[in-house]
Order: structure tokens, then sequence, then C-alpha cells
């Protein structure tokens, strides 16, 4: 590797962008062409991997290319992915104030009475003093 281009610097609309190869701590010992701009403090890029055959242009513009393509991807606006649905009971109650009423359907409603009735055949099921839920 000693012969092959490994470490230039570049003035790209005003901004130097130091370059050089190097390995990743993460990936390995597989080499990473690494960059430095002057327009940010305390931040490397290794956009991708050195290849034997890479010349100064075309590593010039692959960086120079990313690196906008990172400044747009900062500058665009958040787009929400992901995101809950509002509860319908909540719709419901906001839509009328005056009643906080759920409407049961009628599989619901025999459901809830047979839980009651089994409830009452319990022991104590049916004992008035017991306090209300």
């Amino acid at each position: 590797m000693s012969d092959v281009l490994q470490e230039f610097s570049f003035v790209d609309r005003g901004r130097t962008f130091q370059c050089h190869v190097a390995a990743s701590r993460v990936t390995g010992p597989d080499p990473w062409w690494w960059f430095e701009v002057s327009t940010e403090q305390h931040q490397r890029h290794a956009p991708f991997r050195f290849e034997a055959g890479d010349t100064l242009d075309v590593v010039q513009q692959r960086m120079v290319s990313y690196y906008d393509n990172l400044l747009e991807r900062r500058a665009a606006p958040v787009v929400k992915k992901w995101s809950r649905p509002a509860p319908q009971a909540a719709t419901t109650a906001a839509a009328d104030d005056s009643s906080d009423v759920i409407e049961m359907d009628a599989e619901t409603e025999e459901t809830v009475a047979e839980i009651e009735e089994e409830i009452a055949d319990l022991p104590g099921g049916d004992d008035e003093d017991a306090p209300a839920a």
C-alpha cells in the first residue's frame, strides 16, 4: 500500500477536506477512506472502503458527494416514520363531552351479563354490603 494514494487534502467551495486511509476499530483491519472537514469540529467520516485503484479525482468526488448529501439530510425536516393512533375512546369522549358512557355491541353486552351472573353466583356475590367497584 506504500506506492498507493493514502493521504491528501483539498479545498472544495471553501471547505478543506483532510483525507487519509486507516482501519476502522469497528470493522477490523480493512482500510477505509476517512476524512475531516474544516466546517466541522471533532467529526470524522469514513464513507467508503479503500480500493487499490483509487485515484485522487475519484476519491475527491466521492467525498464531496457524500458530504453534500450528508448536509442535505441534516437540513431536511424530520419525518415521523411511526406514530401511535389516538385511542378510540378518547376520540369518542372528545366528540361528545356530555356522556362518559361507551356503547357496547350486543355480543359485549351478552358477555358482561354472563360475567355479572357468574359473580352473583359466587359466595358473597349478592352481598349488598360489599363496596362498589
